[in-house]
Formats: C-alpha cells, sequence, structure tokens
C-alpha cells in the first residue's frame, strides 16, 4: 500500500547559496535577466537621480529624505525601505516555493504606476511619485513571476506606502488637540483640579501654567508610528484579515488615548512640582515613556482577540468537565468509566 504524499514547506534558503542560485539563474535566463536589471536600472535612475522637484534640483528620493524631518512627524518613513526589504527576505521560502510564469495582467498595473509617476511630473506633486513606486514593483513582479509571488511581495510593497509624507495632515490636527485638550479639562475636573480648556489652551486658574496644545501634541506623531508597527505587527503574527483589521483599528485608539494620558500628567507635573521642568524636560521625554504603554496595550489587545472566547465562555456557564474514573472490573471485561458523583454528607 503506497502511502499518500504530502507537500512539505520549503526550507529558506541559505544566504551563502542565494548568489550561487542568481548566477546560475541568469546563465540560464540572460534575457530574462537583462530585463529585470533593466527595470531595476530604470527604478533607481528615475526615482534616485531624476531631478525634476523644486525647480529642477531635486529628485523623487531626495525631496522624500528632506520631507521625512521632525516637523511633518515621520523620520521613521526612512526605516520603511529597509524594512520592506527585510520582509521580502523574511518570506524568501515562500518566495521559492512560489510557481514562477508571467502574468499579462501585471503589465497593466505596472503601466498604471507608471502613468502616475508621469502625472507626478507633470503636476510636480512628489508624493505621487512615491506613491507610483510601489505599484510599479508589484506590476512587474506580477509580469515577470507571476499572482503567486506578487501575493508574497503585496504587503512589502503596500508596506512602502508609508513612505509617502503626509504631512498636509499634521497642519489639520485642530480636531486632535481639541480632543486632547478638552478630555485632560474633563479629567482635571474629576480629580478636583482648577484648570480651564479654551480651545487648544489649557490654563490654571491660580496662574500657575499657561500651555497650549501644539501641532505635535495633538498625538498625530504617536499615531503615524502606531499605525507603521502595528501594520508590521499583525502582517507577521496575524492570518485572519478581520483580525489584522480590528487590531490596526484598536492601535489607532491606543494611540490617542496614551497621547492623552500623557499630556495629562505633563498637567499634574506642572500642578503639583513645577511648570517649568513639565513643559520642558517632562514634556519632551515623557513620550518615551508612554508610546511604550500604548504598543503592550496594542499587544494586549491582540492577545485578547485571539482568545477562543467560545471556550472560555461554555466553561464559565457550564463548569469544568469532570475527569472520568475507571470502575472495577472482572478479568476479560472491558473497563468501565463514570463521571464521579458529587459528596454528601449526613449530619
Amino acid at each position: 500500500m503506497v502511502a499518500a504524499s504530502r507537500s512539505l514547506p520549503c526550507p529558506p534558503l541559505p544566504l551563502s547559496e542565494a548568489p550561487v542560485r542568481l548566477l546560475a539563474w541568469c546563465r540560464r535566463e540572460p534575457l530574462a535577466a537583462l530585463l529585470v536589471a533593466s527595470c531595476i536600472a530604470a527604478l533607481v535612475y528615475f526615482f534616485g537621480y531624476f531631478k525634476i522637484f523644486i525647480n529642477g534640483t531635486e529628485s523623487t528620493a531626495e525631496w522624500a529624505w528632506r520631507a521625512w524631518n521632525p516637523e511633518n512627524n515621520q523620520e521613521h518613513s526612512a526605516l520603511v525601505l529597509p524594512v520592506s526589504l527585510f520582509l521580502v527576505w523574511y518570506h524568501r521560502a515562500k518566495l521559492a516555493a512560489a510557481r514562477k510564469e508571467p502574468w499579462n495582467p501585471g503589465l497593466a498595473i505596472a503601466a498604471f504606476g507608471v502613468g502616475c509617476f508621469v502625472l507626478s511630473a507633470r503636476s510636480l506633486q512628489p508624493r505621487i511619485a512615491i506613491f507610483a513606486l510601489p505599484v510599479i514593483l508589484l506590476g512587474a513582479v506580477s509580469f515577470l513571476w507571476g499572482r503567486q509571488t506578487a501575493r508574497v511581495v503585496l504587503f512589502p510593497c503596500a508596506f512602502l506606502l508609508f513612505m509617502v509624507p503626509i504631512g498636509g495632515l499634521v497642519h489639520g490636527t485642530v480636531s486632535l488637540q481639541i480632543l486632547v485638550s478638552s478630555v485632560c479639562n474633563a479629567l482635571a475636573s474629576f480629580v478636583g483640579m482648577q484648570i480651564e480648556a479654551s480651545g487648544t489652551t489649557i490654563r490654571s486658574l491660580d496662574g500657575a501654567f499657561n500651555f497650549e496644545i501644539a501641532e505635535g501634541c495633538s498625538g498625530i506623531r504617536s499615531l503615524m508610528a502606531m499605525t507603521t508597527l502595528t501594520a508590521l505587527f499583525v502582517h507577521l503574527t496575524q492570518r485572519e484579515w478581520w483580525k489584522k483589521g480590528v487590531i490596526f483599528a484598536g492601535s489607532v485608539v491606543f494611540a490617542v488615548i496614551g497621547n492623552i494620558g500623557r499630556i495629562f500628567t505633563v498637567i499634574i507635573f506642572a500642578k503639583f512640582v513645577s511648570p517649568r521642568i513639565a513643559g520642558g524636560i517632562y514634556h519632551d521625554y515623557s513620550a518615551f515613556i508612554f508610546f511604550p504603554i500604548a504598543v503592550m496595550a496594542m499587544v494586549g489587545f491582540a492577545h485578547l482577540v485571539n482568545l477562543d472566547w467560545g471556550a472560555i465562555f461554555a466553561e464559565r456557564v457550564e463548569g469544568p468537565v469532570a475527569p472520568e474514573m475507571e470502575v472495577p472490573h472482572s478479568p476479560g471485561k472491558p473497563a468501565e468509566r463514570k463521571t464521579p458523583s458529587p459528596v454528601s454528607y449526613d449530619y
């Protein structure tokens, strides 16, 4: 009788063998290797050296590097490309196991990305050019190696969208600023502190301090960093799409709550310790305390999402299953099992 065969997961490709296999593939498929090299060279030139923005003085990469600054609260975007490359390497076993075959619709995806880059050049909007990069990459991979390979690199390509500077959102955070000041005012009233919130301004009624909730204090910085980190977290740890969406949405809530807690502690520090220290060193470094707390809250929420709530509820309602006990039996007869009956007491 022949045993049924089953496919085993492909082991990761050792780093020492990668250059050898790449060289062997180039010798076996010279035209394909030339096409891939041409695509890479074109991307490097047009995104790294083609100076078209800021009166022809900056390329897309140069403009993006300058836009990833503290003013836009987007310094972490410089790490997005290395992390995306790491994700491709992390999924190297899936890439090796994926079926390789050309997929013509991928050419349409790449053409759409090229159209976005041309539109950015005509409208002088470098953000559109950065958006075009992952689209072109996904389309090229789909066209050259097929849909299975494209599925593997879909998230690494989508993760590159976090490189797009969205500094305009920073200047539209008035609603977040008012939310922070209003919630802090309510919390202060709850604990008996005499403060007044007017718009984005929080001041003590005894004149001890007067703080302005600036754009950076609205929580947009922690919100952007949290969403980037959570997207990476759910990709590596979750499988179901609904869990990814719920955890990602929850991370936004935790980022806002963490920032509100940080600003409220600044008010407490100013009230009972020193307004100068509260608005200075404590304000500058308290983010290193509350952002990890928000991250841990997100991880804890992910743990709650993955619990088997049906089994937990059933155990709470029905109680734990009673262990079975063996009943003495005669030789030659199978053993019988029964559930122990409750113990009764006679007085």
